[in-house]
């Protein structure tokens, strides 16, 4: 049996000593490259001069060629492209043209991998460079990785065997976030100079290193903003140039639906993200570089806090590792830079922490040049930055990396394979071993999930036959004998993949006390001074992130291993794994489904699934007709739950009866077919005065500026890929009556600034139109904005002490006890303007919320209570309508994540999650958070779903 930790192996004993041989303060002969560059502007003689020359000025430029011994034939950047490096932005097709140059130039070199397609077409390729003696071998290096990944059948001997006569795999990622363009273009540089270069320096590049080049992680965002920046540049250094402010939707880094692939590695909802995920394990690489931009200066790792304590200590090792090899290359330029601050390695979505859980050392990388500061940029001290500068930076710092990962080579090689031996030990912490998933309410979600652990190559098993376990439910920590019905998933986290395992699953991966201590003595001080003197508190993204809580999964914890029958799922096929997000790719197995049989009466279908939801608006788009049952509801011996879908085929045309099959197979969806509206007992039947026929409801989304690009995105993939229901977006600037008439919902996303975009001639024709029947759904910042208008639905006012009416020095001192003991600053005394009582938003924590399920919103939920991921305060409660869905009260209120004490419990326990109002023949419906956050957290997406179908009832 192999040993699940590695023990002062040859691996451990030569990653010391590599370590050891880092120098604290290399000199300056120990950067990679020693390449001149002077102070910006010294060869232009006029601003003009400059603007024509993009910055790059004779004597002011960085010279990418300054080792002067490169390979005869293989055509430099500037000779494909018709341009020098940074004097222009480069489109995804001059790109293309360079690869193939380059790979044609040089095939024993340069290996090209076309390993995807982007969601509007463009081709994903990954470049490989080395020396001729490990191209001709890479099948066999890749094999060897592989088996340095799965300790259980590499021993210690032979990973060392492997890590002596291996090359070290590095990734460097560009474009991820498309529109900081210096990485794009850097990549091309680095990629012909490690091919090309013939220095001795990085002759040992190639011979010690496979270095995979990924040019363009994000096509989409890149060429958009690349059309439109090209369109405009003037050189313009100020900074409320025309260049510098792209229009909402073409300047941001999403991808085609507006989602930010730079956290969509978590749920990897999105096409592009699949692509490089299953890349990134098929060629484990052992260091992740990911090129991004644009800081005020350049950063590199050390990562600031917080960072996972998921990490092994060899984690933070490697970035001190890098990071010093970073700083002696730029340090030999005197260019600055900042390093342990702003970036952490916390949240797993990112292109850092995520390779980082897959064994690499995952690191970002911000250059300042480049983006929407153009390609001339006036900084704050009144010097000029150049797009030129900016690819300089990530040049240097990509080159430096990979020449410290070949003089670690074998040492990183060790550190990788101890990555994954120590993985099963680690990952299991506390009582639990074993995490199971439930089907729930909506199997389907379970198939998704358990689809997306495959993505990260996580050991997925499921339940053969029912038993029972001990364990805790995620929503209740007593530990009882629980029943897992066959079908359930079960994942044992002792297992080499346990480390991504553990982030992706566990109730809670907790914030290091440091970091939190750090942020409460901050809230302290804060509460003593006036908002506009307050610090800015350090959470970068959302605390909470669990899986099975974001897509309201019933899930069991069990401290024992797995001890139910179980099978092992296969592995995902590269067709699988690379699948384009949506309905039909996001579930790899097989959904049950059809009718039963060729119905007399009426078919039916219980709600809560997203397949049900699918093929409702199927069946509306293609001018069915449906309705729903607003009771329980008896269908012979059956009995369906309040909110169950109906068609009766003699109220449709004759087809019918093959269509609704063809669509429930389709959605998965099992449909009973009855032969009477007879029912045997009960009130309610599929004919009963309590069933409610349904319109295909006319939606409008409100897009442009104010609106969130990624809220408006979410939305738009998760209407269009999962539901299919047909949308209009429009421009925020363009509503008004005329627009709004001819729809019937109108969902207004999250954002946070329609205050400056709808004025009192928008509000009142929304107004008109709900009052005219129309159906209006907010969220988040919509939400709030809506509740701040003249719409005839009556909200309670907030009062002006704030949420408890606790005297200020109450209020105060219960802050003072939150906070650590022994700060190194005193408090500040109190100021006038203080308001210690005001409420603070949760920094993403998942909240429990109560759900009244006699409310039509709620139709589809079993359970009275629904984690939400919370990221804004709660709404004002309806005062003339209802409260479906209101945050919990006591100790319920927090399932997991930061929260802050006292306050969030202040602040939120009784407050609306969920409101509802009638207003003249329409209705107003409101969330305090986005539902369908990033297309992942979307527990809530049910809430949405019934508002829109059971919301709109046609004009």
């Amino acid at each position: 049996m192999l040993p699940t930790r590695i023990a002062a192996s040859p691996l451990a004993v030569l990653a010391l000593a590599a370590l050891l041989a880092v120098p604290a303060a290399p000199a300056a002969a120990q950067a990679p490259y020693d390449l001149p560059t002077v102070p910006p502007g010294g060869g232009c003689t006029s601003e003009l001069e400059a603007r024509l020359a993009f910055g790059l000025c004779p004597d002011s430029t960085f010279d990418f060629y300054a080792t002067g011994a490169y390979r005869e034939g293989i055509p430099r950047p500037e000779a494909v492209l018709g341009y020098p490096i940074g004097s222009w932005l480069t489109t995804y097709g001059r790109m293309e043209r360079f690869v193939e140059a380059l790979a044609s130039s040089a095939p024993e070199r340069v290996r090209v991998f076309e390993y995807g397609r982007s969601i509007e077409h463009q081709t994903m390729r990954l470049v490989a460079i080395s020396s001729e003696e490990n191209l001709a071998r890479l099948e066999e290096i890749r094999a060897g990785v592989q088996r340095l990944a799965d300790p259980r059948r590499t021993t210690p001997a032979e990973a060392a065997a492997i890590a002596a006569g291996t090359p070290v795999v590095v990734w460097i990622n560009a474009a991820n976030d498309g529109s900081e363009t210096a990485a794009f273009e850097a990549a091309m540089q680095v990629a012909y100079q490690v091919a090309a270069g013939e220095d001795a320096r990085t002759r040992e590049l190639r011979e010690g290193a496979v270095v995979l080049v990924n040019l363009a992680h994000n096509p989409e965002s890149h060429e958009r903003f690349v059309a439109w920046y090209n369109s405009f540049v003037m050189g313009d250094p100020n900074a409320v140039a025309l260049e510098h402010d792209a229009p909402w939707g073409m300047g941001n880094d999403n991808n085609h639906y507006q989602l930010d692939l730079n956290r969509d590695a978590l749920a990897q909802t999105q096409k592009e993200t699949r692509a490089v995920a299953y890349e990134l394990l098929r060629w484990r690489p052992q260091v992740f570089v990911d090129l991004h931009g644009e800081t005020t200066q350049y950063f590199f790792p050390p990562s600031a806090d917080p960072v996972s304590p998921v990490y092994p200590e060899q984690v933070e090792r490697w970035l001190e590792v890098f990071g010093r090899a970073n700083a002696a290359a730029f340090d030999a330029l005197g260019w600055s830079y900042y390093t342990r601050d702003v970036f952490d390695l916390f949240y797993p979505g990112y292109w850092d922490t995520y390779p980082s859980l897959q064994g690499a050392t995952g690191m970002t990388y911000e250059t300042d040049g480049g983006g929407a500061k153009g390609v001339r940029w006036s900084r704050d001290d009144g010097t000029i930055l150049t797009f030129h500068q900016g690819i300089a930076g990530h040049f240097v710092s990509s080159l430096a990396t990979i020449e410290a990962a070949v003089r670690n080579r074998e040492a990183r090689l060790g550190d990788f394979y101890e990555f994954f031996g120590t993985a099963p030990e680690d990952a299991v912490v506390g009582d639990t071993r074993t995490v199971i998933l439930l089907p729930g309410d909506d199997p389907d979600r379970l198939l998704r999930l358990g689809t997306t652990l495959l993505r990260h190559g996580i050991e997925v098993q499921r339940v053969t036959q029912g038993g029972t376990v001990s364990a805790t439910r995620y929503t209740d920590p007593l530990r009882a004998a629980r029943e897992v019905p066959a079908g359930a998933l079960v994942v044992d986290l002792a297992q080499p993949a346990g480390r991504i395992a553990r982030t992706l699953l566990a109730r809670e991966i907790p914030l290091p006390r440091s970091f939190t201590e750090q942020e409460l003595t901050r809230m302290a001080r804060n509460a003593r001074r006036a908002e506009d003197e307050q610090e800015e508190y350090a959470f970068y993204d959302v605390t909470a992130w669990s899986l099975p809580l974001a897509h309201g999964i019933p899930a069991l914890a069990s401290a024992g291993a797995p001890s139910l029958r179980t099978e092992m799922l296969p592995p995902l096929t590269e067709a699988q794994a690379k699948a384009p997000g949506g309905w039909e790719g996001d579930v790899a197995f097989a959904r049950p489904g059809g009718v039963t049989a060729r119905a007399g009466s009426a078919y039916v279908w219980r709600p809560g699934s997203l397949g049900a939801t699918r093929l409702v608006a199927r069946l509306l788009d293609e001018g069915l007709n449906v309705a729903v049952s607003e009771r329980p509801l008896v269908v012979g011996d059956s009995t369906f739950p309040v909110g169950s879908w109906i068609v009766r085929p003699g109220r449709n045309p004759a087809g019918v009866h093959e269509r609704i099959d063809a669509l429930a197979r389709e959605a998965g969806v099992t449909v009973l077919a009855a032969q009477t509206a007879f029912q045997e007992v009960g009130p309610t039947g599929t004919g009963s005065e309590a069933t409610r026929s349904l319109r295909a409801p006319r939606v409008m989304v409100l897009a442009g500026e104010g609106a969130g690009e990624n809220s408006f995105g979410a939305l738009w993939f998760y209407l269009e890929r999962r539901v299919g229901q047909p949308f209009t977006a429009i421009r925020t600037g363009d509503l008004d009556a005329e627009t709004l008439a001819g729809h019937d919902v109108l969902i207004v996303p999250d954002g946070s600034g329609y205050a400056g975009v709808l004025g009192e001639e928008a509000v009142a024709a929304v107004r008109g139109w709900v009052e005219g029947g129309g159906t209006l759904i907010g969220y988040g910042g919509g939400a709030r904005f809506l509740q701040e208008q003249e719409l005839g639905a009556r909200y309670a006012e907030v009062p002006e002490e704030g949420p408890g009416a606790d005297s200020t020095e109450a209020i105060l001192r219960r802050i003072d006890e939150a906070a650590p003991a022994g700060a190194a600053d005193p408090l500040p005394s109190a100021s006038a303007g203080a308001r210690p009582d005001a409420p603070l938003a949760a920094p993403g924590a998942f909240l429990r919320t109560r759900l009244d399920l006699t409310h039509w919103l709620t139709f589809g939920y079993s359970e009275p209570e629904l984690p939400v991921l919370t990221r804004s305060l709660p709404l004002r409660p309806s005062l003339g309508g209802a409260n479906p869905a209101v945050y919990a009260a006591g100790d319920q209120l927090v399932i997991s994540g930061f929260t802050w004490p006292d306050n969030t419990q202040r602040s939120y326990a009784g407050a609306a999650y969920l409101t509802a109002d009638r207003v003249g023949s329409g209705r107003i419906i409101l969330f305090a958070d986005d539902p369908v956050f990033r297309a992942t957290f979307d527990a809530p997406a049910q809430l949405l779903w019934n508002a829109i179908y059971l919301g709109a009832r046609g004009r």
